[in-house]
């Protein structure tokens, strides 16, 4: 764990997939991360052997040749049980998107965390965090349930990220598609973005919108 999980350049997650053919997508066109729903009886929640097969692209090094990470996103569970899907799916990373206590979780899993945090009600905690010089759990605004394509207040969070919270660091999801993600990009404090709906057509990862989606977030 630490600061080399983190890739340097700006983070691109796509998330909810539950394909081999949308995570190799994700992968060649040179995704930060990939993440996978592991809450049961979600529209993404990922089948077991799929998870599996992901997870064997994602440790190929002679594929994933970028570095790409998974992700594996929970809600509410247990610790027990987060470690056991973890491990059989041998995560690089744990996404937290309940009301799950980050210290708990980093304390006994003993992978980097992505923390699902809402704004305006958690900025304190976010800034904290961020200047707590930690290098293991990383922020992540987004909307309450998560993959509804609900659009944040971007104004609201720039506007606070350049004032009472200077210096916070954080990724950034919700409504983020091809055609806005450069400017979610450039928003003060945003170091990352995640994506899933956005990347979409009828309910089904779309590969040409995974390849813009990534493309435009690097220009």
């Amino acid at each position: 764990m630490g600061k080399s999980m983190w890739p340097d350049r700006p983070m691109v997650k796509v998330c909810g997939l539950q394909s081999v053919e949308a995570a190799q997508k994700a992968i060649e066109c040179g995704a930060s991360l990939i993440g996978i729903i592991c809450v049961p009886n979600r529209k993404r929640t990922i089948e077991s052997d799929v998870a599996r097969q992901i997870s064997s692209l994602v440790h190929d090094k002679s594929f994933n040749t970028s570095g790409t990470k998974l992700v594996g996103v929970f809600r509410n569970q247990s610790v027990e049980e987060v470690t056991e899907i973890a491990n059989d799916y041998n995560l690089d990373v744990i996404q937290l998107h309940g009301d799950e206590s980050w210290t708990e979780f980093r304390s006994l899993v003993q992978k980097p965390i992505i923390k699902r945090m809402l704004f305006p009600q958690d900025c304190v905690e976010v800034a904290e965090l961020s200047r707590s010089g930690n290098t293991d759990v990383l922020p992540l605004f987004d909307s309450e349930a998560g993959g509804t394509g609900e659009l944040l207040n971007w104004q609201g969070i720039s506007k606070w990220s350049e004032s009472e919270g200077a210096g916070s660091r954080f990724l950034l999801a919700g409504g983020i598609t091809p055609g806005n993600v450069h400017e979610a990009m450039s928003l003060e404090g945003v170091i990352g973005v995640d994506v899933s709906g956005g990347v979409e057509t009828n309910g089904s990862k779309d590969m040409q919108k995974i390849e813009q989606f990534i493309a435009n977030a690097r220009r």
